[in-house]
């Protein structure tokens, strides 16, 4: 099988090989599970803006809608299983096609695994509303924040995937300090003098989706790293960070 350039296009080594047709249908099955992992990827931004504007909002209803289409994105994860599976057991594929397609699984679960944190938020802003209780505006506005660059940094980690993109897979490294600054805000908020008249049982349930929300930056993160793992061959799990992105985004120097 042919090996995807660094950063660039699955189809790369297609040229060298002998049963162009068999390539063409390899390509074509690892576009479709490519395919069925970026869907995944937008259906669970939507879930996750939908979950948490339940909780800033008068409107109840998009927490109902999350809930009511998480097995939508579950019957997705069990196509990008299928698929694996059939890609693995037709074509066989060893080195850097086995890397892409065990990445690709990886990615999957990680997108799969974010969908069910933002059920997870629906259902917390479900209890925290179930008195009509609005959050006060303090709370409203470290949760958006928090909301806005979780679901910016899950966006380019899955867009990253479309091509193997190196700069956006390091784009998803460098949101970690406003994510990590973020969910900071939004804790200290939830205990300020400010939001004291909210009593435990209101505030349990914010801390959760603080939490959670912080959970789907790092599946970000995990799926980020599947993008070099494919795009540069490396593992880099558990590379210090900072260090990584240095190196990468001086790699062409």
């Amino acid at each position: 099988m042919g090996a995807a350039p660094s950063g660039g296009s699955l189809q790369g080594g297609a040229k060298t090989i002998e049963h162009p047709h068999r390539v063409r249908a390899y390509d074509e099955e690892l576009t479709r599970l490519r395919g069925l992992i970026l869907e995944m990827g937008e259906r669970t931004v939507e879930q996750i803006q939908g979950a948490v504007s339940a909780l800033l909002g008068p409107d109840l209803s998009p927490a109902y809608r999350v809930l009511d289409r998480e097995p939508q994105i579950d019957f997705l994860a069990l196509d990008a299983d299928e698929e694996v599976f059939r890609l693995i057991a037709r074509r066989q594929p060893t080195a850097v096609d086995l890397r892409i397609v065990l990445a690709l699984a990886r990615i999957a679960a990680e997108a799969e695994r974010a969908a069910d944190k933002a059920a997870r938020i629906a259902s917390r802003a479900l209890e925290f509303r179930a008195d009509d209780t609005r959050l006060p505006p303090p709370i409203q506005d470290a949760l958006r924040a928090l909301d806005e660059v979780i679901c910016c940094a899950f966006e380019r980690g899955v867009a990253a995937v479309s091509r193997f993109d190196i700069d956006l897979a390091v784009a998803v490294f460098e949101d970690e300090a406003e994510m990590r600054s973020a969910a900071g805000t939004l804790h200290q908020t939830l205990i300020a003098p400010a939001t004291a008249s909210l009593p435990a049982i209101k505030l349990a349930p914010l801390v959760i989706v603080a939490h959670t929300l912080e959970h789907v930056g790092k599946h970000a993160c995990a799926i980020a790293e599947q993008v070099i793992y494919v795009a540069e061959g490396k593992d880099v799990r558990f590379r210090n960070r900072e260090i990584l992105v240095e190196t990468l985004r001086h790699r062409g120097g």
